[in-house]
Protein backbone atom coordinates (compact mmCIF):
# COMPACT_ATOMS: atom_id res chain seq x y z
CA UNK A 1 0.00 0.00 0.00
CA UNK A 2 1.34 3.52 -0.97
CA UNK A 3 1.12 5.99 1.10
CA UNK A 4 -1.71 7.96 -0.88
CA UNK A 5 -3.60 4.60 -0.48
CA UNK A 6 -4.36 4.87 3.34
CA UNK A 7 -7.47 6.93 4.44
CA UNK A 8 -7.14 10.02 5.74
CA UNK A 9 -7.26 10.13 9.28
CA UNK A 10 -9.67 13.26 10.55
CA UNK A 11 -8.40 15.07 13.26
CA UNK A 12 -11.30 15.67 14.61
CA UNK A 13 -11.40 11.58 14.65
CA UNK A 14 -8.40 11.71 16.81
CA UNK A 15 -9.31 13.83 19.27
CA UNK A 16 -12.89 12.46 19.31
CA UNK A 17 -10.88 8.63 19.91
CA UNK A 18 -8.47 10.38 22.75
CA UNK A 19 -12.03 12.11 24.40
CA UNK A 20 -13.38 8.50 24.38
CA UNK A 21 -10.20 6.89 26.12
CA UNK A 22 -10.21 9.90 28.59
CA UNK A 23 -13.86 8.78 29.35
CA UNK A 24 -12.79 5.13 29.61
CA UNK A 25 -10.24 5.86 31.96
CA UNK A 26 -12.70 8.18 34.30
CA UNK A 27 -15.01 5.46 34.21
CA UNK A 28 -12.75 3.01 35.08
CA UNK A 29 -11.57 5.12 38.22
CA UNK A 30 -15.12 5.00 39.12
CA UNK A 31 -15.21 1.63 38.81
CA UNK A 32 -12.39 0.91 41.42
CA UNK A 33 -13.59 3.22 43.60
CA UNK A 34 -16.86 1.22 43.83
CA UNK A 35 -15.28 -1.62 44.64
CA UNK A 36 -13.65 0.44 47.40
CA UNK A 37 -16.37 1.28 48.67
CA UNK A 38 -18.41 -1.78 48.56
CA UNK A 39 -15.31 -3.32 50.75
CA UNK A 40 -15.98 -0.36 52.77
CA UNK A 41 -19.62 -1.05 53.52
CA UNK A 42 -18.49 -4.99 53.94
CA UNK A 43 -16.25 -3.80 56.81
CA UNK A 44 -18.61 -1.35 58.14
CA UNK A 45 -21.54 -4.11 58.18
CA UNK A 46 -19.16 -6.69 60.05
CA UNK A 47 -18.24 -3.64 62.65
CA UNK A 48 -22.22 -3.21 63.24
CA UNK A 49 -22.39 -7.21 63.74
CA UNK A 50 -19.72 -7.39 65.91
CA UNK A 51 -21.41 -4.27 68.14
CA UNK A 52 -24.43 -5.79 68.16
CA UNK A 53 -22.48 -9.20 69.56
CA UNK A 54 -20.27 -7.19 72.20
CA UNK A 55 -22.42 -4.05 72.96
CA UNK A 56 -19.94 -1.80 72.74
CA UNK A 57 -16.46 -0.74 71.23
CA UNK A 58 -14.92 -1.30 74.35
CA UNK A 59 -15.98 -4.77 75.13
CA UNK A 60 -15.17 -5.59 71.63
CA UNK A 61 -11.69 -4.64 71.61
CA UNK A 62 -11.50 -6.06 75.15
CA UNK A 63 -12.77 -9.46 73.20
CA UNK A 64 -9.88 -8.81 70.39
CA UNK A 65 -7.26 -8.52 72.88
CA UNK A 66 -8.29 -11.50 74.80
CA UNK A 67 -7.99 -13.67 71.57
CA UNK A 68 -4.84 -11.70 70.59
CA UNK A 69 -3.64 -13.22 73.74
CA UNK A 70 -4.62 -16.72 73.53
CA UNK A 71 -3.01 -16.81 70.37
CA UNK A 72 0.25 -18.33 71.89
CA UNK A 73 -2.19 -21.83 71.71
CA UNK A 74 -1.43 -21.80 67.98
CA UNK A 75 2.37 -21.89 69.00
CA UNK A 76 4.68 -25.09 69.61
CA UNK A 77 7.30 -22.70 71.25
CA UNK A 78 5.84 -20.50 74.30
CA UNK A 79 7.61 -17.85 76.40
CA UNK A 80 7.43 -18.09 80.57
CA UNK A 81 4.60 -15.92 80.43
CA UNK A 82 2.59 -17.85 77.79
CA UNK A 83 3.25 -20.70 79.69
CA UNK A 84 2.03 -19.86 82.98
CA UNK A 85 -0.67 -18.36 81.35
CA UNK A 86 -1.58 -21.54 79.65
CA UNK A 87 -1.32 -23.68 82.97
CA UNK A 88 -3.25 -20.78 85.13
CA UNK A 89 -0.08 -20.38 87.47
CA UNK A 90 1.95 -17.58 88.14
CA UNK A 91 5.49 -16.73 86.07
CA UNK A 92 7.21 -16.88 89.22
CA UNK A 93 6.09 -20.36 89.82
CA UNK A 94 7.38 -21.44 86.31
CA UNK A 95 10.47 -20.29 86.71
CA UNK A 96 10.58 -22.28 89.37
CA UNK A 97 10.00 -25.18 87.95
CA UNK A 98 12.38 -24.68 85.48
CA UNK A 99 15.40 -23.86 87.62
CA UNK A 100 14.05 -27.08 89.16
CA UNK A 101 14.38 -28.99 85.89
CA UNK A 102 10.72 -30.26 86.59
CA UNK A 103 10.14 -28.52 82.80
CA UNK A 104 12.20 -29.14 79.79
CA UNK A 105 12.85 -25.80 78.71
CA UNK A 106 14.44 -24.71 75.66
CA UNK A 107 17.30 -21.54 75.16
CA UNK A 108 18.56 -20.65 72.14
CA UNK A 109 20.12 -17.55 72.50
CA UNK A 110 21.37 -17.97 75.73
CA UNK A 111 18.89 -15.67 77.36
CA UNK A 112 15.42 -16.33 76.67
CA UNK A 113 13.57 -19.46 77.98
CA UNK A 114 10.73 -21.59 75.74
CA UNK A 115 8.80 -24.16 76.45
CA UNK A 116 7.52 -26.54 74.22
CA UNK A 117 3.28 -26.93 74.30
CA UNK A 118 3.30 -30.57 74.16
CA UNK A 119 6.37 -30.62 77.22
CA UNK A 120 3.45 -28.80 79.63
CA UNK A 121 0.81 -31.26 78.88
CA UNK A 122 3.13 -34.48 79.73
CA UNK A 123 3.66 -32.43 83.03
CA UNK A 124 0.05 -31.52 83.48
CA UNK A 125 -0.76 -35.29 82.77
CA UNK A 126 2.36 -36.29 84.88
CA UNK A 127 0.26 -36.49 88.21
CA UNK A 128 -2.96 -37.94 87.31
CA UNK A 129 -4.90 -38.71 89.86
CA UNK A 130 -7.75 -41.59 90.03
CA UNK A 131 -11.49 -41.36 90.20
CA UNK A 132 -13.12 -42.81 92.81
CA UNK A 133 -14.69 -45.47 90.16
CA UNK A 134 -11.36 -46.35 89.07
CA UNK A 135 -9.80 -46.45 92.06
CA UNK A 136 -12.67 -48.70 93.10
CA UNK A 137 -12.09 -50.72 89.62
CA UNK A 138 -8.17 -51.17 90.57
CA UNK A 139 -9.28 -52.93 94.22
CA UNK A 140 -11.72 -55.00 92.67
CA UNK A 141 -9.11 -56.41 90.49
CA UNK A 142 -6.83 -56.70 92.54
CA UNK A 143 -8.87 -58.61 94.76
CA UNK A 144 -9.66 -60.84 92.58
CA UNK A 145 -6.05 -62.05 91.65
CA UNK A 146 -5.27 -62.24 95.64
CA UNK A 147 -8.31 -64.51 96.13
CA UNK A 148 -7.60 -66.52 92.88
CA UNK A 149 -3.95 -67.40 94.36
CA UNK A 150 -2.39 -65.38 91.68
CA UNK A 151 -0.19 -62.97 94.51
CA UNK A 152 2.10 -65.18 96.83
CA UNK A 153 2.33 -64.02 100.16
CA UNK A 154 5.45 -62.38 99.76
CA UNK A 155 3.99 -60.33 96.57
CA UNK A 156 1.32 -58.59 99.17
CA UNK A 157 4.19 -57.36 101.34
Amino acid sequence: MTPQEFPRVNPLDNMHIMSLLDRLESAKRVLEQTEDIEETINKLNNLEYFLRRFGTLKELANHMLFIEKKMYLLKEYLTVTEAADYLTLSPSLVYKLTSKHELPIYKPNGKVIYIRRDDLNRWIAKNRVLSQEEIEEYADTHMEKVLKGVYKHKDLK
